[in-house]
């Protein structure tokens, strides 16, 4: 039997208690990719982790990695169905040479990355998941999401589609060093949870980025988001829905550009109230508590 090196802990996706290593949440693969092309250095919000001295920044020599429990039998249909599709696409978008020409992804193509920025991004969250670098790690109880629910990531186990509750949006940002935002944050307020008739359903957000991207999941369950950014053309949707996606027409987003924040309180609704959601979208200035709906007559 393998080494449990998460005593106490089941696989992510199943009960399965022996798993050894886990699941390399960043691929192997992508690591041995930047091999030789450090110093490294993570984020949380867009802002790296610094030194002790609270100034400078953490760097590392190779990427760091980060593991959650998981059992060699759903390791291998992780593998089967998203590692193997997204390799040639993640490896396809993401600009090794400054000089490199910015691809067009296909629809497959597009679905195939939204599948594994959703696995990445979950996975991140988990509140198993342990990090090689110390910095995350000490940071669990801000970047890990203890209400954790299993249906986020049951659709990686049974090999089918993402909920389409869930969206993934797609930004370019600087394959360099971020220059200084000057600007003014956007943001779309979330609601902590949406409490339909007694019913009630988490909302929640992460981003994570590779050197060029930026993607963010977005899980809201029955309300529609307008987002300002796909709007102007500026950021695309990869999920639900996926279709062509040209990278070359998408111009660089600084990541403090835009956010979506999540308000912890809940908002109460009627079933007839719900289904009123689709005309007042999510967007810039809206408080998700404040909107109001017509009686029906």
């Amino acid at each position: 039997m393998a080494t449990n090196r998460f005593p106490g802990k089941t696989c992510v996706l199943c009960p399965n208690q022996s798993f050894g290593v886990g699941e390399h949440i960043w691929p192997r693969w992508l690591i041995g990719d930047f091999n030789g092309e450090g110093p490294f250095h993570t984020e949380r919000a867009g802002e790296p982790y610094k030194k002790r001295d609270g100034v400078t920044v953490a760097e590392f020599n190779a990427v760091q990695g980060v593991h959650v429990p998981m059992c060699k039998r759903c390791n291998g249909i992780l593998g089967r169905s998203i590692e193997i599709p997204a390799k040639p696409v993640v490896r396809k978008s993401m600009p090794i040479r400054p000089a490199r020409a910015w691809p067009k992804l296909t629809a497959d193509e597009t679905s195939a990355l939204a599948r594994w920025f959703l696995k990445i991004a979950l996975f991140l969250s988990h509140p198993d998941a342990t990090n090689n670098s110390r910095h995350p790690s000490n940071d669990a109880a801000k970047t890990r999401l203890r209400d954790f629910q299993p249906e986020w990531v049951a659709w990686l186990r049974g090999e089918v589609d993402p909920p389409k509750e869930f969206t993934v949006y797609l930004t370019r940002r600087s394959a360099r060093k971020e220059p200084t935002f000057q600007g003014e944050r956007k943001v779309v307020i979330l609601p902590g949870s949406l409490v339909v008739d007694g019913d009630e359903q988490a909302f929640m957000t992460r981003s994570v980025g590779i050197r060029g991207l930026q993607a963010t999941i977005v899980w809201h369950p029955g309300w529609p988001i307008l987002h300002p950014l796909v709007e102007a053309g500026r950021a695309s949707k990869l999920w639900p829905n996926p279709t062509d996606v040209d990278l070359k027409r998408l111009p660089e987003v600084h990541p403090r550009e835009f956010t979506f924040a999540l308000d912890p309180s809940a908002v109460h609704l009627t079933a007839e109230q719900h289904s009123q959601l689709p005309r007042t979208p999510l967007q810039v200035g809206l408080i998700p508590g404040m909107v109001s709906f017509t009686q029906a007559r």
